[in-house]
């Protein structure tokens, strides 16, 4: 189910710059006909595939499949730079009301430049006024990066750290500036 997004907050568009002082914008996925081939591009040339937990999946017909469940099941935000995506981020609701999941993808060529952190310190926003009280996701235990971006907006560890780690980020009382 698609987590419910307040009217105010469908509209809503932020400008920011990287950590280089290029200009990008995170905005919500909003078109189909646009932001689908755009965000479709993104997963095409997203290399090394089936990083995460297999996604994205590296077989086109498979990915495909997934992304179309991620656009029809998820919250969606987009991260774009030099007229195309080069981040996206996905909540998925799994408690009603109460607990989403997390997923983040940044181009391999737009890495480490700040664009994973400003999508996960939105999202984080979003969440806080959709009102949910917890975010969870999982990472694998040596992606340092991603980890490092994670605990920077607030993000936890839970349970055992294995191969792939759950962190989880509590909204309830949250009163961090963003």
């Amino acid at each position: 189910m698609i987590p419910q997004l307040p009217s105010h907050i469908v509209q809503r568009l932020r400008l920011v710059k990287d950590k280089r002082g290029s200009p990008f914008v995170i905005r919500l996925y909003q078109d189909d006909e646009k932001d689908y081939p755009a965000m479709s591009e993104l997963y095409r040339k997203f290399e090394p595939k089936e990083l995460s937990q297999g996604l994205p999946p590296r077989l086109e017909h498979k990915r495909e499949e997934w992304l179309r469940h991620v656009v029809n099941e998820a919250a969606n935000i987009l991260a774009i730079m030099e007229g195309k995506v080069v981040g996206h981020a996905a909540l998925f609701e799994m408690e009603r009301d109460k607990s989403c999941e997390y997923l983040i993808f940044i181009h391999q060529d737009y890495q480490n430049r700040g664009i994973g952190t400003a999508l996960t310190q939105l999202m984080r926003e979003l969440v806080r006024e959709m009102g949910y009280s917890q975010i969870w996701l999982t990472v694998e235990a040596r992606n340092f990066r991603a980890i490092h971006v994670y605990e920077k907006v607030g993000f936890c560890f839970v349970g055992p750290r294995d191969i792939e780690c759950v962190m989880m980020l509590a909204l309830q009382g949250d009163d961090k500036g963003l």
